[in-house]
């Protein structure tokens, strides 16, 4: 017979159902409970994560700090008088900036940068969020700008940490964030653009494409109102990107908008109410900048993205070279390099490229976010170098979202509860070695700074300073005085007029062309070709001849050409026009970098009509001392040994027969010849251990007597201070036009 079961029935119960066998006021307790252990739990998941979040953000910080002990090693050229030296000559821009700020000298115009050009560059206002910040912590603290300056960049690029954490989370979980953000840290690159010495915009403009990418991707994917509050988040970060990177606002515009675009096309789908209030405030805001900006504000922003992407294309653009074949950021570099500089291996480049693919296959609308960094990662191998620093957070989220993918498939196969953590230090730990072992140095030497400054205590305060333009931000920092170009004043034709003086190989023409410059510029320049109607290089040839004419001299050559213009009407103003009687002083500053990186002459000989200059062979060399026959090193490690007799010159497995060798001793000036079939001719100062190696249409240029000859034509040129193969200053003096009466009188000043 079978045994019946007994039901429980509770009162009031409908005939059927089964009375739970704890009673209710227990169950209330026990869901209570529940409740709050679960709240509980995701209140220590919560803070786990924060906790990872700064921690990340405190590693970032001490990879990029940690050379200040290998800098304090050779204190005495990463140093300047107890303040750090950069790793990039754009930190004396922004530091020159943080000074008029603490000095409340910063004013709408900046007669420093760019002379002659007239009226004045205006500073940007509201001046650099970097250099505000800068200045307000040195006036709040009394540190100096040299500190802060480089440690802020160490502090802001672990930032990156937070939105590579956020957008690795969503693909792949905490894992995922917390992998892919760990390794972009430690790219080399990136610690190199946002490490210590590095005060420049770099170190957060990631963070600030980042960062937007992320909170357009939440406004897409939250369809209730807080979509809105991500949107307006994403709007103040954009603002706040305008103000830090103020120097490139269309590049700023277009890397924050691309992923709005992706969220308004492929997923923004409210009301139809709720959209027209949406558009109508995004079309009140477009018609407010106009109001403000004036309406061609937008077709302004497009036309210097296209300006940009040519600068960056390095394609050819008028008369004159593009700058951006000359500056190595701006390189295509190999592949190889690429590699190096960020994963640091190839297995590791492949990790990362593998969980990019893996990405767009699983969840390609959503990565669509990415699609601004992409797209500058793209340029990274096809444009120039500088991209690879976006680069970084992509490669970061391809081997996090990779690592994260395999570590939710642990319980499925129990070895990856070893083999994700392995594969995570495999990642990790050679970046890190190679990070202590690379440390970077500052590209400017505390000796060239020493020179900046005397040009400080040395000069009129209205001086002018011709430089090469990589010194033209410090020059204005430690000098304080102004310059012809720098780091963002660089153009082609900028740039040959910069150039020129140096590879002439006539002093007086040398002089009277910078004063010239300093007071016309290309504006004079231009001016005189249109009035004489000649092209760009015959103007340039006639120019040649009446400024090394001098005053006197230039009065025929001035008559017997046909010229009209409607500020220049008689002889007397054109020579005036060529040596003006009122001129700011002008001083001329050589240095070690700008013999190394040697296109002066290339672009000093730059034929605007044909689009050609001419690039010989001139290498320097340092530590050099003659023993009995022979030129060699003293500790270098170039291998260079000069047979004086034969000539024969040996350097880095290379052997070279000279067509002749000069020697700058303590009292004279030796030359010897050998063969006039060679073109290798070298140089060196006895004294100074140093020299070069050059084609021997370089000896006699103004650059190469005065660098390393010291034989100047003291008429025109003067020695205020030399620091030897690193850096010397120089006084020039052109010709100055004083009409008389009819009778015509000049003099050198």
């Amino acid at each position: 017979m079978a045994r019946k079961t007994k039901t429980f029935k509770s009162a009031g119960a409908k005939p059927g159902r089964q009375k739970s066998f704890l009673p209710e006021r227990n169950f209330s307790r026990l869901c209570a409970l529940s409740d709050r252990t679960v709240g509980f739990l995701s209140l220590y998941k919560n803070i786990c994560e924060i906790l990872a979040v700064i921690f990340l953000i405190a590693v970032g910080f001490f990879f990029r700090v940690e050379v200040v002990s290998d800098w304090k090693k050779a204190e005495n050229r990463t140093f300047f008088e107890g303040q750090p030296l950069h790793t990039t000559f754009d930190a004396y821009y922004y530091l020159s900036l943080a000074q008029d700020i603490v000095d409340t000298t910063y004013n709408k115009v900046d007669e420093k940068r760019g002379v002659p050009d007239n009226p004045p560059l205006p500073r940007p206002m509201p001046p650099p969020l970097i250099s505000v910040i800068a200045a307000q912590i040195s006036k709040i603290s009394g540190w100096g700008l040299g500190w802060i300056g480089a440690v802020l960049p160490a502090v802001f690029g672990g930032l990156l940490a937070l939105p590579l954490y956020l957008l690795g989370r969503y693909y792949s979980g905490a894992v995922a964030g917390f992998s892919g953000a760990f390794l972009a840290l430690l790219y080399p690159f990136y610690i190199y653009r946002s490490g210590f010495g590095r005060f420049d915009t770099d170190c957060l403009n990631v963070t600030f494409v980042v960062t937007s990418a992320y909170l357009f991707m939440r406004f897409a994917v939250v369809t209730n109102w807080k979509r809105y509050i991500y949107a307006g988040i994403a709007l103040i970060n954009y603002g706040i990107f305008l103000w830090w990177w103020d120097q490139a606002p269309a590049a700023v515009t277009a890397l924050t908008f691309f992923p709005f675009a992706v969220a308004l096309i492929f997923y923004y789908r409210p009301a139809k109410k709720e959209a027209c209030m949406f558009f109508g405030i995004i079309g009140l805001g477009c018609l407010l900048v106009a109001a403000i900006k004036g309406p061609g504000i937008f077709i302004d922003m497009l036309k210097a993205i296209f300006e940009q992407y040519w600068y960056i294309s390095k394609e050819a653009n008028g008369k004159f070279p593009n700058i951006g074949e000359t500056i190595q950021e701006q390189l295509i570099p190999p592949v190889s390099a690429t590699i190096a500089l960020t994963t640091g291996s190839l297995t590791g480049f492949i990790f990362a490229l593998c969980g990019i693919g893996f990405l767009l296959y699983k969840r390609f609308k959503i990565s669509l976010f990415l699609g601004s960094i992409i797209i500058l990662s793209f340029f990274a191998f096809t444009k120039a170098a500088r991209f690879i620093i976006f680069l970084v957070p992509l490669l970061g989220i391809g081997s996090g979202y990779l690592l994260g993918e395999l570590w939710k498939l642990k319980n499925r196969f129990l070895p990856l509860f070893v083999v994700c953590p392995l594969l995570f230090l495999y990642l990790s730990v050679p970046l890190y070695i190679q990070n202590t072992s690379n440390a970077p140095g500052p590209k400017l030497m505390s000796v060239s700074a020493a020179g900046m400054d005397t040009a400080l205590h040395t000069t009129p305060p209205d001086a002018v300073i011709w430089a090469w333009w990589d010194n033209g931000h410090a020059l204005t920092y430690f000098a304080r005085r102004a310059t012809i170009n720098d780091g963002a004043i660089h153009s082609g034709e900028r740039t040959y007029y910069a150039s020129l003086p140096l590879a002439l190989t006539d002093f007086r023409l040398a002089a009277n062309f910078m004063h010239f410059y300093v007071t016309r510029g290309s504006w004079g320049v231009n001016h005189f070709c249109g009035a004489a109607g000649l092209s760009t290089n015959e103007g340039m040839d006639l120019i040649k001849k009446i400024l090394a004419a001098g005053p006197e001299g230039a009065r025929p050559l001035i008559e017997q050409t046909k010229l009209w213009s409607w500020c220049f009407t008689t002889t007397s103003d054109w020579i005036t026009f060529f040596f003006p009687p009122e001129n700011r002083p002008v001083y001329l500053f050589l240095d070690e970098l700008m013999a190394r990186v040697d296109l002066w002459y290339w672009f000093g000989t730059w034929n605007p009509d044909t689009k050609t200059g001419e690039h010989p062979l001139y290498s320097i060399y340092e530590d050099l001392q003659i023993n009995d026959t022979t030129i060699s090193e003293n500790k270098g490690n170039r291998g260079i040994i000069i047979d004086i007799n034969s000539g024969e010159m040996q350097t880095e497995g290379q052997t070279f027969q000279l067509a002749g060798l000069s020697i700058r001793t303590k009292k004279d000036f030796k030359v010897k010849k050998y063969t006039a079939s060679s073109t290798y001719y070298f140089e060196m100062n006895e004294p100074l251990g140093y020299g070069a190696l050059m084609d021997k249409r370089l000896a006699d240029t103004v650059f190469n007597r005065l660098y390393v000859r010291l034989q100047p034509d003291d008429t025109y040129f003067s020695m205020v201070k030399n620091f030897g193969m690193a850096c010397q200053l120089w006084e020039v003096k052109g010709e100055a036009y004083k009409g008389n009466g009819g009778a015509d009188t000049a003099a050198v000043k």
